[in-house]
């Protein structure tokens, strides 16, 4: 009973009206994007994300946000954010309102790793883009290790994807959602080296760079 009780809590949360709001403006979005998911062979994705995760993704554009979240529409989603996007006050609070949570890439932000790793543990889905800014090259040549440490510090499993901005507007926008990973299986230790930790990284470069090579299959028919 009082799990249930919890569980509405967490859905009625007034505080995540604003969250709330984005995730309408991600639903809204989704004949104007016309997102078509698929998985690492090719296939429709059908799976539905459920407890905490962490969502990882290139990232070609300021649009990106808005397509994941039109992707896991279903779920709240919070984003890790640079701290040069969140410089303005007013954009500061309005990111934060829909999910966003500042991160300074200069320095071990202990803070932003404590609230998203809080995200996590209370099951919700947080969105890292791991290669640290926009990039428009087409592979992934390398991602930061973050993911993996919050992954493994809150015992949650890994989601890469990888999609590419369209030359116009109205075309439709494809992702390629590859298997989830499960860092304690890779790693059991309860103080991963920073070899493990380089380990899980590399597996998770190459699940991005097969989810890569299937969006170039999908696109090129």
């Amino acid at each position: 009973m009082e799990t249930k009780k919890a569980n509405r809590a967490k859905l009625f949360d007034v505080r995540r009206i604003p969250q709330d709001a984005s995730r309408l403006v991600s639903w809204v979005a989704l004949p104007i994007f016309r997102i078509k998911k698929y998985d690492v062979n090719g296939n429709k994705y059908k799976a539905k994300l459920k407890g905490g995760a962490v969502v990882v993704s290139n990232h070609v554009g300021f649009a990106d946000p808005f397509v994941l979240g039109a992707t896991f529409w279903y779920r709240r989603m919070f984003f890790l954010a640079s701290e040069t996007v969140m410089r303005n006050p007013v954009i500061s609070t309005l990111l934060r309102g829909v999910g966003c949570i500042k991160i300074d890439r200069n320095i071990s932000d202990i803070e932003a790793i404590r609230k998203a790793a809080s995200v996590l543990k209370d099951g919700r889905i947080l969105t890292i883009f791991p290669q640290g800014g926009i990039k428009d090259a087409g592979s992934v040549a390398q991602v930061k290790a973050g993911a993996v440490l919050l992954a493994l510090q809150t015992d949650v499993p890994i989601i890469p994807s990888y999609s590419q901005k369209t030359k116009h507007w109205w075309q439709r926008r494809r992702i390629v959602i590859g298997d989830a990973i499960d860092p304690k299986a890779l790693c059991a230790k309860k103080m991963p080296s920073m070899a493990d930790i380089n380990n899980i990284s590399a597996t998770l470069l190459e699940r991005i760079e097969e989810c890569r090579e299937q969006y170039e299959k999908i696109t090129a028919r």
